[in-house]
């Protein structure tokens, strides 16, 4: 190597270690639909996607990002962010908040902390879950995400969001010709979650969506004989719940107490 191309390297490497390596957030820049501070973001998030953000203020005040999450109406959602932000775990108002909000910006849901063995003041507080069941189809709902209010966020306040439709699906029960079918769910989060199954036939009419409170490390079982609605009659079934992707395990044991046969069907996830 030259000495003049010697000289020259070692320049580029040292703007290159002047410069921090920081995200770029392509939703900051206006374009056509303008950009993710507002309601008026067109950002959207499907299941399965992994975008990366920062709330740098940029000399302005605290940013937020505003992220499309749309949603079916029975079925449950999980938006995970992973950082190294110093978010809210439900006693800093001053913190970075990450909220499921609707279009006027009212808080639908707060988020937790993926872990949650300790007080939320460790480590643990920096990788936060927002889990729920959603009531409605809609594309009118948000995940926010708002920098500290009491110092500047700088460029490095980088942060990845995922997010997944969570629902599990069963695809067969039978409650006729001899047979009985149940339900046993196991939930493999720390914190207690909710857990409704929605029946329907092979025709897709809804029969029943028993809900239950499932505790952590305990098991729901669900003799689907008991429930009215079910009888003589067999299908598929959705599981919906706020155990987050993944946070759950499960099947349905199809009994035909006649030849003492059982068949299984293994509850799946939707894939991404």
């Amino acid at each position: 190597m030259t000495k003049q191309a010697l000289v020259a390297f070692s320049l580029i490497g040292g703007l290159l270690l002047a410069t921090p390596a920081l995200a770029v957030d392509p939703w900051e820049t206006a374009g056509v639909f303008g950009t993710d501070d507002t309601n008026a973001s067109r950002n959207t998030l499907g299941h399965g996607a992994i975008q990366q953000h920062d709330i740098d203020q940029a000399g302005g005040g605290p940013d937020q990002d505003w992220i499309i999450v749309p949603t079916i109406a029975r079925h449950s959602y999980e938006a995970r962010l992973h950082t190294m932000i110093r978010f809210d775990w439900g006693g800093c108002a001053v913190c970075s908040q990450f909220e499921r909000v609707d279009a006027a910006g009212a808080i639908l849901t707060e988020d937790a902390g993926v872990v949650n063995d300790g007080t939320g003041l460790s480590e643990e507080s920096y990788d936060r879950t927002i889990r729920w069941i959603a009531s409605a189809s809609t594309t009118d709902e948000f995940v926010r995400i708002t920098g500290d209010t009491d110092f500047a966020n700088g460029p490095n306040a980088v942060y990845t969001i995922r997010f997944w439709d969570s629902t599990y699906s069963i695809p067969r029960w039978n409650n006729s010709s001899g047979q009985v079918t149940v339900f046993v769910i196991n939930s493999l989060v720390q914190a207690p979650v909710q857990v409704r199954v929605d029946f329907y036939n092979a025709a897709g009419t809804l029969l029943a969506s028993p809900t239950s409170t499932l505790n952590a490390n305990s098991l729901l079982v669900i003799n689907t004989s008991t429930i009215a609605a079910l009888a003589n009659q067999s299908g598929h079934a959705y599981v919906a719940h706020t155990a987050g992707y993944g946070g759950l395990a499960g099947k349905a044991v199809a009994l035909e107490p006649a030849t003492g046969f059982s068949f299984d069907t293994i509850m799946t996830p939707i894939p991404h």
